[in-house]
């Protein structure tokens, strides 16, 4: 069971705690990060979401993300799920966007690790990723338009290619 400390629209943390799966009560949300990756050399890290998840199969995604659990800082829960979604622990986590979705009741944090070393020395989650690929910026437009991913990581992506 996972649970989640609840949030108010402007990132206020909330007395209650929520859980996954079970409705969010209006007006509150909860915290989730995205972590991009990028080498040394230059490339980015994509993760394609396993044909077993619920929501968004084959997805590719840059890098990892989840949701923050009870007590967990942002950052913190952006180190676990790098490491626990690709084995890798960056050199630099830097923060770079922070969004809100009334929609999916989300506030996303969104990061950029820095890491070095081999890079075909990626562990996958069962039933979260089972592929991986690294993509030299200029390769980005051609990848995005070909590949399901989330609008938010295209919309961070584009901005890196400005």
């Amino acid at each position: 069971m996972e649970i989640w400390d609840a949030y108010d629209i402007n990132r206020k943390q909330c007395s209650n705690r929520l859980q996954r799966g079970q409705t969010i009560p209006q007006g509150q949300f909860h915290l989730c990060v995205n972590v991009l990756v990028r080498h040394a050399d230059g490339e980015f890290l994509f993760m394609r979401r396993s044909k077993e998840k619920e929501l968004y199969p084959l997805y590719y995604e840059c890098g990892a993300g989840g949701s923050v659990l009870q007590g967990e800082s942002s950052q913190a829960a952006a180190y676990r799920e790098l490491k626990e979604e690709t084995g890798l622990v960056p050199e630099e986590l830097t923060l770079i966007a922070k969004e809100t979705s009334v929609k999916d009741q989300c506030h996303f944090d969104y990061y950029l690790a820095q890491v070095s070393g081999d890079k075909e020395n990626i562990c996958y989650q069962k039933g979260e990723t089972d592929f991986h690929l690294w993509l030299v910026l200029q390769d980005l437009p051609a990848f995005m338009e070909k590949n399901l991913l989330f609008s938010d990581q295209k919309r961070l992506l584009k901005s890196l290619l400005d």
